[in-house]
């Protein structure tokens, strides 16, 4: 159906349609290729800057783990504190530690002594739970070692970082003072004050400081430490997480997450899809206006030459062409004109002989009226001069016909043959860049399964499953349509023949075949008859000697003549099947022999004498000349030296035989 319609589309339609199918087919793919590329580019270049400024977030955190053990030394320093540690003087250490901790910004205070003893704790209320590890500490203690550790409160809500040094008088390790910072949100922005990415601390699991309220009060799945930044969502928005591990003694979890806005890039990705799909549209609309500019200029042109071939063939030879250019069709209209010329000078070649004839005919009759009885002999064979005359001037009207038709069916073979030779040559390469495309879009679907809600929605919109499926078949429609059209102009320019002057070698069976594609619209079946069978049963030939156009004329009238007989018969019986046979065979070593016969009513005895005859014809008036077979035989038995008879009999058919020997001598 799509194929029938196709074809009666107008000729600006059908070279319009598929260029812009194929154009818009590989736009499309290209904008969202290109959109899929960009969008993938830009989250992987925001990933690699979050995963980036990690260096600087562990960088800072290193800092504040410098700063909490030089705090740790100055509290150790302290002369004070020293003296009172020797003294072990419990109560003078808490009066002296609590001014120390307010100074140093401290949330956390504890001196033990080098068995790991407590001598003196001050701390916030925040900190109350948290567990220090006694064994570490003592042990620490008791070498005089520095210690660092993150450690969480039972219930997880807070995470403290500690560190640990010694207080030594002049000779010994008096013991060890824990000093401790908690991670709250106010130590993250100040980590984040020169960082983009909002910072999270975790601890087995929970959330115990935030600079981002929104990760405090919902639930979400951090990416494990070590492994690449991941998109997440949190409370509706996405953000690019990335985890770096908390090192301490402790074996507790303790992770930084780094959570980067991507509401920037979404926007920014919104508006390149804007830009492309504004893009994509002004792409196409251009292009549609040039291509459909370009395609009206040509077929305006191919319009404008029809309709002269029309008028002159109602009979109108002084219409002329005027196309400008050098390209094929200029070159058409030309040879055009040229024929009309010569079919004008044709007509009034003709004429001028009729004039000659109706003079010479008047002439002969004022003669004959006075010398009726002296000149009777001479009137006979004046009559027969006129009869061969008449013949002579049939045969030569019909060859130059046929010469002329040879010579524009061979021009508009070859002007046709150009551009369907450039469309057949580019829907190889078109099929192969759909296939590629097709490809790159199930590879997309099988790497993005769940595309955005847009693109599903397009994708409905276009069945873009059925597009993949008829989009290929399309194109081998349109090159079957391209491989049927240079057939015919092959067997045109097989048929076109007509005006070769001299012999050549050529296959017969190629001569036969082209005429049959000539008339294979008279062999189909429509309304008035069935479909004529054809059988073709060729034999091994080699290549003959001849005039290759005028043996096409040949096969062309025995052909036609047998397609009238049948049509003929089926018009008086509907059942009929009607059939055409045409076999060739080697009659000896140096003949070739041609049969054509159909299953038709056949021709009556009487007939069979005068088949070859001037003139002579069972056909109605307007519908035969007479001079077929007539030019047909002298074709064979003057010009290739050969013979044509004919084998009929009634209700059996007809069968014509052509016998022409191989090499002309």
């Amino acid at each position: 159906m799509l194929k029938k319609q196709y074809s009666q589309l107008p000729l600006k339609t059908k070279i319009l349609l598929p260029l812009l199918l194929v154009f818009m087919s590989i736009w499309t793919v290209g904008t969202i290729s290109l959109g899929y590329f960009f969008t993938y580019r830009s989250e992987e270049k925001l990933k690699a800057e979050t995963e980036g400024v990690s260096s600087l977030v562990t960088d800072t955190l290193k800092r504040e783990k410098k700063l909490l053990f030089l705090k740790a030394r100055w509290v150790a320093d302290a002369k004070e504190v020293s003296q009172l540690v020797a003294k072990k003087d419990k109560t003078a250490l808490l009066r002296a530690l609590l001014p120390l901790k307010e100074s140093l910004q401290l949330d956390f205070i504890k001196i033990v002594d080098t068995n790991g003893k407590k001598l003196a704790r001050v701390r916030q209320q925040e900190v109350i739970s948290v567990q220090l590890d006694v064994a570490a500490i003592n042990q620490a203690a008791s070498i005089g070692v520095d210690y660092f550790d993150v450690i969480a409160t039972k219930d997880n809500t807070a995470s403290l970082m500690v560190g640990l040094t010694s207080v030594k008088s002049t000779r010994k390790i008096l013991g060890g003072i824990i000093v401790g910072t908690l991670i709250d949100d106010e130590i993250l922005i100040r980590i984040r004050s020169k960082t983009e990415p909002h910072l999270v601390t975790i601890q087995n699991g929970k959330v115990t400081a935030s600079t981002l309220a929104a990760a405090k009060s919902n639930i979400w799945q951090a990416p494990a430490t070590k492994s690449p930044p991941v998109k997440i969502n949190i409370a509706g928005k996405n953000y690019i997480a990335y985890s770096v591990e908390i090192i301490g003694l402790n074996d507790e979890n303790s992770r930084l997450v780094l959570l980067k806005p991507v509401a920037s890039l979404e926007y920014s990705q919104q508006q390149m899809w804007i830009s492309i799909i504004i893009f994509s549209l002004i792409g196409a609309v251009l292009f549609s206006f040039v291509v459909f500019k370009i395609i009206t200029l040509i077929t305006n042109r191919i319009i404008y030459l029809t309709n002269a071939t029309i008028k002159l063939a109602s009979g109108d030879f002084s219409n002329k062409i005027y196309i400008s250019g050098n390209d094929e069709i200029s070159v058409l209209a030309q040879s055009f004109n040229y024929m009309t010329e010569q079919v004008a000078l044709l007509l009034k070649r003709q004429e001028e002989i009729n004039e000659e004839l109706e003079i010479n005919n008047q002439t002969l009759e004022h003669r004959v009226e006075l010398r009726t009885l002296e000149l009777n002999d001479k009137n006979a064979y004046l009559q027969e001069t006129l009869q061969e005359l008449q013949r002579t001037q049939a045969q030569v009207v019909q060859s130059e016909k046929m010469s002329s038709l040879g010579q524009m069916v061979a021009g508009v073979a070859h002007e046709i043959n150009n551009p369907v030779s450039f469309v057949h040559g580019n829907l190889k390469p078109a099929c192969e860049y759909a296939r590629d495309l097709i490809r790159i879009i199930e590879l997309y679907q099988e790497n993005y399964p769940e595309p955005v809600k847009e693109i599903q929605e397009e994708i409905e919109a276009v069945e873009l499953d059925f597009l993949k499926e008829d989009f290929v078949k399309l194109l081998n429609s349109m090159q079957n349509g391209t491989e049927r059209i240079r057939e015919i102009v092959l067997s045109l320019r097989n048929f076109s023949r007509l005006d070769e002057a001299d012999f050549k070698q050529v296959d017969i069976h190629e001569g036969i075949d082209s005429t049959l594609l000539i008339l294979h619209n008279r062999l189909k079946e429509t309304a008035n008859h069935k479909e004529i069978e054809l059988i073709k049963d060729y034999s091994s030939l080699p290549k003959v000697d001849c005039y290759a156009g005028q043996l096409n004329q040949v096969f062309m009238n025995i052909l036609a003549n047998a397609i009238d007989a049948l049509e003929d018969e089926v018009n008086k019986n509907q059942v009929f099947s009607p059939q055409i046979r045409v076999s060739t065979e080697l009659s000896d070593s140096s003949n070739i022999l041609i049969r054509i016969a159909d299953n038709g009513s056949g021709i009556p005895v009487s007939v069979q004498s005068r088949l070859f005859d001037p003139f002579f014809t069972t056909k109605q008036v307007g519908k035969g000349t007479g001079l077929g077979l007539s030019i047909s035989y002298q074709i064979i038995v003057d010009k290739h030296h050969g013979r044509l008879s004919c084998n009929s009999s009634p209700e059996t058919g007809t069968e014509f035989m052509i016998e022409i020997p191989i090499n002309q001598l």
